[in-house]
């Protein structure tokens, strides 16, 4: 049956139509699809940050030091070697200084105190425990005071080091009560600083393992 003209008058109105507006909605309905595929995006990303942030990070320090050994510099790197021997003599005179040096300043007492224990494995902590015990710096900074002067710190073997020193015990006047000749055996162990934490408080990776010291005669 062939169209009558009330027919074809809706065709050509329908086909009108879709070619005024068709397009707009075709293109509507692609943005709308892309909106949707940005959003989805945006999403994955965020859960990705999210999961990475929670995720621990370990980031190896390079610490620069100068012709005594001192760390002078610290900086991030990929990867950190362990400390030379330079390295581990000045760690091990500064850590027995400290341990042994009393003076009359407690803040400054204190943050030897702090440092030493800092690179203190458990046994050496243990150690320093039992004389502190018997010898707390804080109290006899009250009549006395003592300097530490290191003579040698030699290695004796990879791991056990063994440091010769002297000391003088002096009123708070500053007159002499005694000197004195000591000599400890230490065990180290070392370890790369993998955290801000670390690299502030230990930044060589020595750590005292063991310790024992006598006075010579």
């Amino acid at each position: 049956m062939s169209s009558t003209p009330l027919d074809q008058s809706y065709v050509d109105a329908r086909q009108e139509w879709m070619e005024r507006y068709g397009s707009y909605i075709a293109q509507a309905r692609t943005w709308r699809l892309m909106a949707f595929a940005s959003m989805a995006a945006v999403c994955a990303l965020t859960i990705g940050i999210v999961v990475i942030a929670g995720q621990s990070k370990v980031r190896p320090f390079v610490v620069v030091v100068d012709k005594l050994g001192a760390a002078v510099a610290v900086r991030s790197a990929d990867e950190a070697k362990l400390p030379d021997d330079r390295i581990i003599r000045f760690q091990l005179a500064n850590y027995i200084t400290n341990a042994r040096q009393v003076t009359s300043d407690p803040v400054v007492q204190k943050r030897w105190l702090d440092g030493v224990y800092g690179a203190s494995g458990p046994s050496a902590a243990n150690f320093l425990n039992g004389f502190y015990k018997d010898a707390d710096p804080f109290a006899r900074a009250k009549t006395e005071l003592s300097d530490v002067e290191i003579q040698s710190a030699l290695p004796l073997s990879k791991e056990s080091w063994q440091i010769e020193w002297s000391e003088t015990k002096r009123t708070l006047n500053g007159d002499v009560i005694d000197h004195t000749r000591w000599k400890a055996i230490i065990k180290i162990g070392t370890f790369i600083p993998s955290t801000e934490s670390e690299m502030y408080r230990n930044p060589s990776g020595v750590v005292v393992t063991q310790i024992s010291w006598t006075q010579e005669l």
